[in-house]
């Protein structure tokens, strides 16, 4: 998968911004609900031996600094957590969410959850961690960067022999993927679903990017069936891999 410009990725991210200050109820709500749903593609032995006791690096938790990690009830044991995002950390008092003042002890919670771990904002292509960490997540990232394949590489590269990535990411079927790179650019063009999604991808790209930056995939779980693989919607499968 290639890389697109800088001046494309910009506006990507500037994109990316406005729909996090555009924030309501309805969206953090599903939003909080999706990460555990993914989890739960991992069973309790995986999880653990991805967070208990670990070093953990997400790559992409958005400005909000809500990590995939904070929803895994096996979090209580870990030794670190890094969050690096290229946006400027987001407080939710800059989104809509601070119109709705009845929900303010759910939003207390989601602020609880934001502020677990170190946030660092650079971008996933930026990442200068060598050897640092036990464990790298990036969740519904990876259509959303400048380049896919050097991300991964400093992944790799930020992990400690051994250590395992973590990667979840929208998956399109074959029909769909045409439809939008085809279709969807065009008609929607300037819409966030277009500009915030440089990339798109299907179940056997995302394994080949990940096998193309030095990994060894040992496990890929909730991926479609054949049918829906070919004309069926999206999923976001759940690829793990470890670094020989």
């Amino acid at each position: 998968m290639s890389s697109v410009t800088l001046d494309r990725w910009t506006a990507a991210q500037a994109s990316e911004l406005a729909y996090w200050r555009g924030l309501d109820l309805r969206e953090i709500l599903r939003i909080c609900a999706e990460k555990p749903d993914f989890l739960a593609l991992l069973d309790e032995s995986t999880q653990r031996g991805l967070f208990d006791g670990k070093e953990v690096l997400e790559i992409g938790c958005g400005p909000l600094g809500l990590s995939l990690v904070s929803f895994s009830r096996h979090k209580a044991g870990l030794r670190r957590l890094v969050k690096a995002e290229p946006l400027p950390r987001l407080p939710i008092a800059e989104t809509r969410l601070n119109q709705d003042a009845w929900a303010a002890p759910f939003l207390a919670w989601v602020e609880t959850l934001a502020a677990e771990g170190e946030y660092v904002q650079t971008s996933g292509e930026d990442l200068g961690f060598e050897a640092a960490f036990d464990t790298v997540v990036t969740y519904n990232v990876l259509d959303h960067v400048r380049a896919p394949l050097p991300l991964l590489r400093n992944a790799w590269r930020a992990l400690r022999p051994g250590g395992r990535l973590l990667v979840g990411v929208d998956c399109l079927s074959v029909v769909g993927r045409w439809r939008f790179e085809m279709v969807t650019r065009r008609t929607h063009k300037g819409h966030t679903v277009v500009e915030a999604h440089p990339h798109t991808f299907l179940p056997d790209h995302v394994a080949r990017l990940i096998e193309g930056a030095g990994f060894r995939m040992t496990g890929r779980h909730g991926e479609p069936s054949r049918l829906r693989g070919l004309i069926g919607k999206h999923s976001r499968p759940a690829f793990l891999a470890d670094k020989p």
